[in-house]
């Protein structure tokens, strides 16, 4: 791909070295120069066309239009007017995953604002969170499905795949909309976040009398408190600050930090 590329690029310099250094006799140098620029431009097109690689040129709407895992830009349905940088995962049940959440090594802070939260942060390479703008753009575009993986730190790994899942906006602050049928063998421990608004440090909209997300040290979707607190700290194993940790109570209860947590989602097959 980077010698046809080149040969491209160089068939483009050489013939623009010809038009503009050999001119034709009798020809004014103005009517050359609006020639050499008439020919320069059609070879740009040429390269465009010819030298790009369709399948480089043609946008993808999700990650099952993709050959493997890794990070790409996509452009999903509306309401979404930009395309946006995912990690696709195609490793699950056929593939076709955009990973919303990743923790696997605490290198990453999660206790953080409400406005991080929304516009999202971390690396697309190492842990992040996509944030809750675009996972709303993307659940309220069309129906699409939740799988949540987590591995404790004895290696067993697990999952929780629900058949339904979309969040509200910011309006209605990221409320927990729609969450379907629970498949799996970790268990169902988000159900008890269902219709609940999303809360950070600095807010607070759970249903507690107290702030969850500071006395769990999280950001989640925060009932009275939780079941499953998958921002919550990093820390390893058994603790003493119960549910404070990287939690999913049906696999390992509330006194237990998971060792990582994978969110994903794609559109539900119609």
């Amino acid at each position: 791909m980077f010698e046809f590329n080149l040969l491209c690029a160089l068939t483009l310099c050489c013939t623009i070295f010809v038009t503009q250094c050999a001119p034709s006799a009798g020809v004014s140098s103005l009517a050359q120069g609006s020639f050499a620029f008439e020919m320069i431009m059609n070879k740009f097109k040429i390269l465009e066309d010819h030298c790009i690689p369709k399948e480089d040129q043609m946008v993808k709407r999700s990650c099952s239009e993709l050959p493997s895992s890794g990070i790409y830009t996509i452009q999903p349905e509306k309401p979404f007017f930009e395309p946006i940088n995912v990690l696709c995962d195609q490793e699950y049940e056929s593939g076709g995953w955009i990973v919303i959440q990743h923790r696997f090594d605490g290198s990453t802070n999660f206790y953080r604002n409400w406005q991080q939260y929304k516009n999202g942060f971390g690396n697309l390479d190492g842990e992040f969170w996509l944030g809750l703008d675009r996972i709303y753009q993307l659940t309220v575009s069309r129906p699409y499905e939740l799988l949540v993986v987590l591995e404790d730190f004895n290696n067993n790994k697990t999952y929780a795949k629900y058949d339904q899942f979309e969040i509200g906006d910011e309006y209605e602050k990221y409320a927990l909309k729609k969450l379907g049928g629970c498949s799996g063998t970790a268990g169902d421990s988000f159900r008890y976040s269902m219709g609940m608004n999303f809360s950070t440090f600095d807010a607070d909209n759970d249903l507690w009398y107290k702030h969850c997300a500071v006395t769990y040290t999280g950001a989640w979707w925060y009932n009275q408190c939780h079941e499953s607190n998958l921002n919550g700290k990093y820390l390893r194993g058994v603790t003493q600050e119960y549910a404070t940790g990287m939690s999913w109570k049906t696999f390992r209860g509330l006194n237990y930090a998971l060792k990582s947590s994978k969110m994903m989602i794609r559109p539900k097959a119609v």
